[in-house]
């Protein structure tokens, strides 16, 4: 850790010294990792990493401009703008696929049915479900993948939830918080996350491969295991609208079981900037000042111009 606070210091304490300060604690927090952590810590990404946090932290694509401001004058052009297909999220009776599958799921497996509450017999249930996953589940998923981010010379990175993390975000989800109503009915198998992928690229032509390759290797509609696909670079978030991934739900069949995964497609400075934005922002683990914040948020944002530029320039007319 010495080595790393040592290289961001000396990379950004000059020109950002602000920005330098929020990821030497990002650094420290060992309780919360991140992939762009990881990538500080290794002496072949380091300088890759700090470069690109640098570029974000310089603001000279977007300047003093407003995100939405750019995006009238620089619209995203080629499949990574285009809307998602009806038929992809839905069937034609226009119900949703993730939610048919995850009730199937839940019919043939009694560890997903369980809910905020469970009984020591259930808490059991989950607790083999739980191993299913990292014993069973991410080693089929992890080949998937793994062949997939070969393909596109991406990097990938898996994690299964266990038994308490499967409790802790059914318990939350039933109660809910500030700004989000509780879904008392939600169940350990409504966490379709609980295994989740994520294939980083270099850049936006390596992503709009990667997300064809995904839907001809996967299958997209009646019979195809994409059973939920999200673009936040043609439909960004509104709460977020500088926020860039590709989030998939996949269903993948593990000795005759069905489960699901989560697999998010992003580009290396997207990857960056939401790890910085997730752990300062969207949960604020390292108590940054507003004026950190403000910063991360400005410096996500130039993410989203630069990738949207990176795409303009490849697809003019």
């Amino acid at each position: 850790m010495v080595e790393t606070v040592r290289a961001v210091r000396d990379a950004l304490d000059e020109r950002h010294p602000d920005v330098s300060r929020v990821v030497e604690r990002l650094v420290a927090d060992k309780e919360h990792p991140l992939d762009v952590v990881g990538s500080l810590n290794s002496a072949k990404r380091r300088p890759k990493a700090l470069f690109t946090i640098s570029e974000l932290a310089d603001e000279r694509l977007l300047a003093n401009r407003d995100l939405d401001d750019f995006n009238v004058d620089n619209p995203g052009r080629g499949p990574l703008f285009e809307p998602v297909r009806q038929e992809v999220n839905h069937q034609a009776d226009g119900r949703s696929r993730k939610a048919e599958y995850v009730a199937h799921c839940k019919d043939v497996d009694a560890a997903r049915s369980v809910g905020a509450r469970p009984s020591a017999e259930e808490r059991l249930l989950v607790q083999d479900y739980g191993r299913r996953l990292v014993d069973d589940v991410v080693p089929q998923v992890g080949r998937e993948v793994g062949e997939l981010a070969r393909e596109v010379d991406g990097r990938r990175s898996i994690r299964a939830k266990d038994a308490d993390g499967l409790h802790d975000k059914v318990e939350r989800m039933s109660r809910g918080s500030e700004g989000r109503p509780g879904r008392p009915d939600y169940q350990i198998g409504d966490v379709i996350d609980a295994v989740g992928a994520r294939i980083t690229v270099a850049d936006t032509e390596h992503l709009e491969r990667l997300l064809s390759t995904i839907d001809e290797r996967f299958g997209s509609g009646d019979g195809g295991r994409i059973l939920e696909l999200e673009n936040m670079y043609a439909g960004p978030k509104p709460h977020n609208p500088a926020y860039r991934v590709i989030p998939l739900i996949v269903a993948v069949e593990v000795n005759k079981t069905p489960y699901t995964f989560e697999l998010q497609l992003c580009t290396w400075r997207a990857s960056i900037a939401s790890d910085l934005e997730h752990n300062t922002v969207y949960k604020p683990y390292i108590r940054p000042t507003e004026a950190e914040q403000d910063k991360v948020r400005r410096m996500q944002a130039e993410a989203a111009a630069l990738d949207q530029e990176e795409t303009r320039s490849r697809w003019h007319d």
